[in-house]
């Protein structure tokens, strides 16, 4: 019995997890809080932009945060400036290699630059990882990225 509970907990885990950054899934910003903490208000409200240029002060006064630099590149990458969201994941990368999200959201800007050879080592890494992310990036992968999400 125990072990169906935890099945079906972990199943919705990560049945959830696939979507992408969801604020559920992250403390609640601060609003007076660091650029890292007003740059996730701006990612929630879809102002890529202004996102970009709070975790871009963010990493400026950490340059060790690999979070700060995953949303930086999460924001690029949704404002369309595909090369520069790619090196900021890239950096992510160097100083977390196993952070899943981090993973999926390079490998769909990889797929939407059109480096799908890359976007699969992404993809190659989260099987390793036995994460269900993926799936999603397989899909973004198979579709040709034509989204951002």
């Amino acid at each position: 019995m125990r072990a169906a509970v935890f099945a079906l907990a972990l199943s919705l885990v990560f049945s959830t997890a696939a979507l992408g950054y969801e604020a559920a899934r992250h403390p609640k910003p601060d609003l007076n809080g660091s650029f890292y903490e007003q740059g996730r208000i701006q990612v929630h409200q879809g102002r890529w932009e202004r996102a970009a240029a709070l975790f871009q002060k963010a990493v400026a006064e950490d340059a060790k945060d690999y979070k700060a630099y995953t949303l930086l590149g999460y924001s690029l990458r949704h404002a369309g400036r595909l090369n520069e969201a790619i090196a900021a994941y890239n950096r992510a990368v160097e100083m977390n290699p196993g952070y899943a999200e981090l993973r999926e959201y390079r490998g769909k800007a990889l797929a939407l630059a059109g480096r799908r050879e890359a976007a699969m080592r992404d993809y190659a890494a989260l099987v390793r990882m036995g994460s269900p992310l993926a799936e999603d990036l397989k899909e973004a992968i198979g579709r040709g990225a034509r989204t951002v999400n």
